[in-house]
């Protein structure tokens, strides 16, 4: 599965892209809107999930997501913030679109796209019409074990070592 992770500050976006790569994924970091059309326009990659800040140099994230949206309908997609407004919250919730504060765990938004992608899969997906959508919601419907199971073996070739003690 493809992320687009959309994050202006540089030091979160290390981290977050850390984060989700040590659990499998492929991720595709984008610094502002400009960057993340390019990669959705770019055919030799899918993006399955996109994760994106709200206050960006080029623009807002949810808007970005909106009008994404209309594209490429299938991408799910979340913003995080550590700054939405009520006004944005409401606009986030019209849309149906997922929203999490910062500081968090990138892990547990792309757990909860996943389960949203795979609870819905069925109800838009006819494996005769379009065999690939069929094939992806089956990889999404991977059970929430596994996932976890993933993760524990990712943490094993954690790249950071604890410093010993004297």
């Amino acid at each position: 599965m493809n992320i687009l992770f959309i994050e202006d500050e540089k030091d979160l976006a290390v981290t977050g892209v850390a984060q989700l790569e040590l659990r499998g994924y492929t991720v595709f970091p984008a610094y502002d809107i400009a960057e993340a059309q390019a990669v959705l326009d770019d055919p030799e990659r899918s993006v399955h999930f996109v994760i994106t800040d709200h206050r960006l140099p080029d623009g807002l994230g949810i808007q970005f997501v909106i009008d994404m949206r209309e594209s490429f309908p299938r991408s799910k997609c979340a913003v995080v913030s550590g700054c939405l407004t009520s006004q944005d919250i409401e606009k986030l919730e019209a849309h149906k679109i997922p929203y999490y504060h910062k500081p968090l765990l990138y892990g547990k938004v792309i757990d909860d796209l996943r389960r949203m992608h795979a609870s819905n899969a069925a109800a838009y997906v006819d494996s005769d019409s379009d065999p690939k959508a069929a094939a992806d919601a089956a990889e999404a419907s991977e059970t929430v074990e596994t996932v976890k199971e993933e993760a524990r073996k990712s943490f094993k070739i954690w790249p950071f070592k604890s410093a010993k003690k004297p």
